[in-house]
């Protein structure tokens, strides 16, 4: 059964990693998917073999991109039912100290300002429409402390409290909101400021109850869920998905 039939979704950071595994798993699902991202080689790879995505490149850094983004959907589509913000950046293994306010305010503005200003312009399409579904991704350090994230773990940790606060204002409006908290996953954000991850992964996977680390398509099912009817009473919530890594 196709859970998204029907239904118009917009996914960010859609060119790899979790947004392109959510981009192909919502088309799969029978939703009309605008995948944006800021490289379009990569957007095309993420719409080959899948009628239902169409590609979008654009910089969310942009002042005007996520209402641009957003308007685009809603021309092409004809209306917007879902939102999954994927796009992020990552500093790690730096000494809080050391991090400079330039590079602070950066990983903020990425981590939790695009995400907000994502969801205001989604949710201003979907009160229009009678509702919708928005997913931010966050992370399981906004759960857990890790040595090297400061600016990171704080910014995820200000998506969390920003999802139970939008969810507050909105529901009334029939949008819901909320959070998805990947654990380590494969992708190239796993490579950031450590080129040879591929040598820590068995030591990484190690640390994890399920003893692997997670794959994009791990997270593309809960994001599915999240969008869809079966979660229709949640919101306000955080769905953390990390191989049972923050519950040692």
């Amino acid at each position: 059964m196709e859970v998204l039939r029907g239904r118009a979704v917009v996914v960010t950071g859609a060119s790899s990693g979790i947004g392109q595994a959510v981009a192909r798993r919502c088309a799969g699902e029978g939703a009309s998917v605008l995948a944006v991202g800021r490289r379009p080689e990569g957007l095309e790879e993420t719409a080959a073999g899948h009628d239902g995505i169409t590609t979008h490149v654009a910089d969310l850094r942009d002042d005007d991109a996520p209402a641009d983004v957003v308007a685009v959907a809603v021309e092409r589509f004809g209306r917007l039912d879902g939102l999954v913000h994927a796009a992020g950046t990552v500093l790690r293994g730096e000494d809080p100290l050391a991090t400079t306010d330039v590079r602070h305010a950066e990983l903020v503005t990425d981590n939790l300002v695009l995400p907000f200003r994502m969801a205001r312009e989604a949710a201003r399409a979907m009160v229009d429409d009678g509702g919708g579904s928005v997913v931010l991704v966050s992370s399981q350090l906004a759960h857990v402390g890790a040595p090297g994230y400061a600016s990171y773990s704080a910014a995820k940790g200000g998506v969390e409290s920003l999802v139970r606060a939008l969810a507050v204002d909105l529901g009334p409006r029939g949008v819901r909101v909320n959070a998805l908290a990947p654990g380590v996953v494969r992708t190239p954000m796993a490579y950031v400021d450590r080129e040879h991850f591929d040598d820590m992964i068995d030591d990484v996977a190690a640390r994890h109850p399920l003893r692997r680390i997670g794959e994009p398509d791990d997270l593309a099912g809960p994001a599915v869920f999240l969008l869809g009817d079966d979660s229709r009473w949640m919101t306000g919530a955080s769905l953390v998905v990390d191989g049972g890594y923050t519950i040692q």
